[in-house]
């Protein structure tokens, strides 16, 4: 038997500790792929799936499923946004915040929770490296150095729990490997919008342990007038910086632990210099 223990996985937003969670199984890691395989007489690629948390054909899946993939994913948050940029991107996804860019709410096919209580379920649920984010804070969590998004559409209890009547948005990062990687990406625009990303990893010690870590800064000067004092470019800035540090420990051939923390500092603009902390 293949013995795969999943996801040691924390989550922090500035000083505070929002939520940990943990994952264990004995399963093929639940790795989405798109491209798989290319055919050289004009066929389309094979697109895989984990729908069923088993690597599938999507179009032998009876889902309701799409996939975003990495050129996509970049092109998506290129321009400094976060989650909710995902609305639209998928028949029958949306995403809306009333608190900006925390406490994201999911809606697929229309149902989702328009209560904005932080504490409020959600029939959509969102998953990152199969750790369920339950709470909603946890849900802002930026999107980077990601290997697939699936949005899969109608109930999904049976295999992803609760808090998914309406479907799920899978989340997966990229994960280490023993070779050597490193990528980055640096995109500016108007209102001083600046969004950097970047990643590095391979191995520490040969077939045994490799690492990965990731770090992305999005910034945008204030650009939203304030009517009531007749200021301009008054409100709307932000600073976020959010890393990613993964460590997979391969003992044997046949079994691997992979332990993961993610880190967010979100603070209103211009928190760098310790005013208007969000």
């Amino acid at each position: 038997m293949s013995h795969r223990f999943s996801a040691i996985r924390a989550a922090w937003a500035g000083s505070t500790v929002l939520a940990a969670a943990a994952a264990f199984g004995f399963a093929a890691p639940a790795v989405a792929q798109d491209g798989a395989s290319t055919e050289d007489d004009g066929q389309l690629a094979t697109i895989i799936v984990t729908a069923n948390r088993r690597e599938e054909n999507l179009q032998d899946v009876p889902v309701s499923a799409d996939i975003l993939d990495q050129e996509r994913i970049g092109a998506i948050f290129s321009g400094a946004g976060d989650i909710t940029a995902l609305a639209g991107t998928a028949p029958g996804l949306n995403v809306e915040s009333s608190n900006g860019r925390v406490a994201p709410r999911f809606y697929i096919r229309g149902l989702g929770n328009t209560d904005f209580d932080l504490a409020a379920s959600q029939p959509v649920s969102v998953l990152l490296d199969d750790v369920v984010l339950e709470n909603v804070t946890l849900k802002s969590f930026p999107v980077f150095d990601v290997e697939r998004v699936e949005i899969l559409r109608g109930p999904q209890g049976t295999l992803f729990g609760r808090n998914t009547p309406a479907g799920a948005v899978k989340i997966t990062s990229i994960k280490p490997s023993q070779e050597f990687t490193a990528s980055g990406s640096l995109s500016y625009g108007s209102y001083d919008t600046i969004s950097v990303n970047g990643a590095v990893g391979g191995a520490l010690v040969e077939d045994k342990i490799a690492v990965r870590i990731a770090a992305q800064l999005q910034h945008r000067a204030d650009w939203i007038d304030n009517g009531f004092t007749g200021e301009d470019n008054a409100l709307g800035g932000y600073n976020d910086f959010a890393v990613r540090g993964q460590l997979l420990f391969t003992p044997t051939e046949r079994s691997s632990i992979l332990a993961a923390g993610d880190c967010q500092d979100f603070r209103v603009w211009p928190g760098i210099m310790g005013n208007k902390e969000s």
